[in-house]
C-alpha cells in the first residue's frame, strides 16, 4: 500500500487546531487534534484496502465536526 496517503483535513471543530491521522497497530485508525485532543472514533481495518476506506471515513467525520473532546473533570 501507498504509505503517502493524503488527507483534506479541515481544522479542529473545537479549538481550529490542526488534526492529523494516526494509524494503531495496524488496525485502527483515527483522527487527533494537536492542540486540543480532540478526536475521532477508532475505525479499525483488516487489510490495505480497507484501511484506505476507513481512513478517509474518519477524515470525513472529522470534516463534519463528529468528534470527541473530554474537559476536564470528565
Amino acid at each position: 500500500m501507498d504509505n503517502k496517503l493524503l488527507f483534506d483535513l479541515e481544522c479542529c471543530p473545537h479549538c481550529r487546531g490542526d488534526g492529523m491521522v494516526y494509524f494503531e497497530g495496524n488496525t485502527w485508525v483515527y483522527v487527533e487534534c494537536q492542540d486540543c485532543g480532540a478526536q475521532t472514533t477508532f475505525l479499525e481495518y483488516n487489510n490495505d484496502e480497507e484501511k484506505k476506506i476507513a481512513a478517509h471515513n474518519v477524515v470525513n467525520l472529522w470534516n463534519m465536526g463528529k468528534v470527541i473532546r473530554i474537559e476536564r473533570g470528565e
